[in-house]
């Protein structure tokens, strides 16, 4: 039942980004990302439904309002990612930041540590390794997300100092990950990940 469970949640992740793909490159793109918000919901969703182990709630809740706070800092004072505003794509915004930036941050820090969790014994080790898959797929998230106006950057090119934050704070934010004893889905988490540089690795070439 679990297993036919995490099928089924995977096979809709999936679908759902190939009919983004498709409704990207093919049909209406301004259309097609209004769901932009949905699809992040659904992604949570999933997550959330797939996974078991709720004495650690908290990291959840810690997590959305951790992204959003430092998202909302960074909107309105240029620090620690640089000058940026964001566009209409990510829908209803909070002090000129969207509401679904903080699940977004949730939703990687939740793949990103679950996949790292049994790589190594080091949970420090195992942050900086979620740290720096969060990183690599902001790399491959702005190119297209500026195109598609989710953001847009006052510099020439996106800052160094984006990519080094990010780093940094996906790595304090998944040491209290690691440090936890949290039985975490990774077939999920792959999945959740997996489609997220799918989408973007074809969108950028597309």
């Amino acid at each position: 039942m679990i297993k036919d469970k995490q099928h089924i949640s995977i096979g809709i992740l999936v679908l759902f980004h190939l009919i983004g793909i498709g409704g990207v490159m093919l049909g209406d793109s301004q259309e097609f990302l209004s769901l932009t918000p949905l699809n992040l919901l659904l992604t949570l969703l999933i997550i959330l439904i797939n996974h078991n182990d709720w004495k650690n709630w908290w990291i959840f809740l810690l997590s959305y309002v951790a992204g959003l706070g430092i998202e909302i800092i960074g909107v309105n004072t240029g620090w620690p990612f640089g000058e940026y505003v964001y566009g209409p794509v990510l829908g209803s915004k909070i002090f000129s930041t969207p509401l679904m930036i903080g699940v977004n941050w949730l939703m990687l820090l939740y793949a990103t540590n679950a996949i790292a969790k049994p790589l190594s014994r080091d949970w420090i080790l195992r942050a900086a390794i979620a740290g720096a898959m969060m990183t690599f797929l902001d790399l491959l998230i702005e190119p297209v997300a500026i195109k598609l106006n989710f953001w847009t950057w006052s510099a020439d090119s996106v800052p160094l100092a984006n990519y080094f934050s990010w780093f940094i704070i996906a790595t304090l934010l998944s040491v209290v990950w690691q440090s936890l004893q949290i039985d975490m889905t990774r077939k999920i988490a792959l999945a959740v990940f997996g489609v997220q540089i799918g989408f973007f690795l074809v969108l950028n070439f597309a």
